[in-house]
């Protein structure tokens, strides 16, 4: 019987390079990371809640955008890609932002500093924050040769936070201006991805992206983010075993047990059948109680 703790389980972690690099247990999504890069769409929007793995799925995505091949030695998209191309990349991560339109251009301030200082940009003190992406993007691409990849997590989180509040309308008009600019500048753009947990038809301000394709609901893509049975039963047969004989049970009552703790899950896919796999939070749960060693309902004595 497999021994509980005996593998590294990365609960929490969300650096692609951390897991790779000091021997954590990783799930494989490189070849949907493959496909989603190559799909011919530049603007991409994905939509999950909170702790379903949206920012370990764009740390892998800067790490391929920057060429970081030897992170993915023996994973699946080594039999597809070929060239590892390096790409600039443009990371914002919104849930940083605060919730006030002073806030967002503080942030921002921040983050267009560190590319402007990358790139030997010297903006003028008076330039608003779209014009200073503007540069920011022109001038990866004129000194490097290649299009740039712009990477943005937890896009709504500014937006969420000041809902119903006096500062909703600000936070609104700072991102039209901001973020319109990659609809501007899709010359100069390599692929865009967006994630955030609010329906993508609730956010009005996607005008701006009118050819953004929302891959939420995509069933090509409905195990990206979270881990589906298939994995479950593949990648944690050790630790199911482990738990199974914590609860005295057999393996299948356990994964059974388990499945039906953790989201509700026969509920769930009346309404998302073909398009949500089984075991979608599993990455921040069921990691986590393992490492932990908790048991479904109580702590393992």
């Amino acid at each position: 019987m497999a021994e509980m703790n005996t593998r590294k389980l990365p609960a929490g972690i969300q650096f692609f390079s951390i897991i790779r690099k000091e021997g954590y247990l990783y799930v494989d999504k490189t070849d949907l990371v493959w496909q989603l890069t190559h799909s011919g769409d530049l603007y991409n929007y994905l939509s999950r809640p909170r702790r379903f793995g949206k920012s370990l799925l764009l740390d892998t995505l800067q790490c391929y955008f920057e060429g970081k091949k030897e992170l993915f030695e023996g994973l699946k998209i080594m039999e597809l890609e070929e060239e590892w191309t390096e790409y600039p990349v443009i990371r914002l991560d919104m849930s940083g932002a605060g919730a006030t339109a002073a806030e967002i251009k503080d942030y921002l301030n921040l983050e267009f500093s560190k590319y402007e200082a990358l790139y030997g940009i010297k903006p003028k003190e008076t330039s608003r924050e779209s014009v200073r992406l503007q540069v920011i993007l022109d001038t990866a691409y004129q000194k490097t040769g290649k299009q740039v990849v712009v990477l943005i997590d937890e896009y709504d989180s500014p937006l969420q936070h000041s809902w119903k509040t006096p500062e909703h309308e600000g936070c609104t008009e700072v991102y039209r201006s901001v973020f319109s600019v990659l609809k501007l500048k899709g010359n100069v753009l390599r692929f865009v991805f967006i994630t955030g947990i609010t329906k993508f038809t609730q956010i009005s301000l996607f005008s701006v992206l009118n050819h953004l394709t929302n891959i939420s609901f995509l069933p090509q893509f409905a195990p990206l983010c979270g881990i589906t049975e298939e994995e479950m039963t593949v990648n944690f047969a050790p630790e199911l075993e482990a738990l199974a004989d914590k609860m005295e049970c057999s393996i299948e009552e356990a994964h059974d047990k388990l499945k039906t703790y953790y989201d509700n899950l026969e509920e769930a896919k009346l309404c998302m059948r073909s398009l949500i796999s089984n075991y979608q939070r599993l990455p921040q749960t069921i990691l986590g109680r393992w490492q932990k060693g908790y048991r479904i309902g109580c702590r393992i004595r």
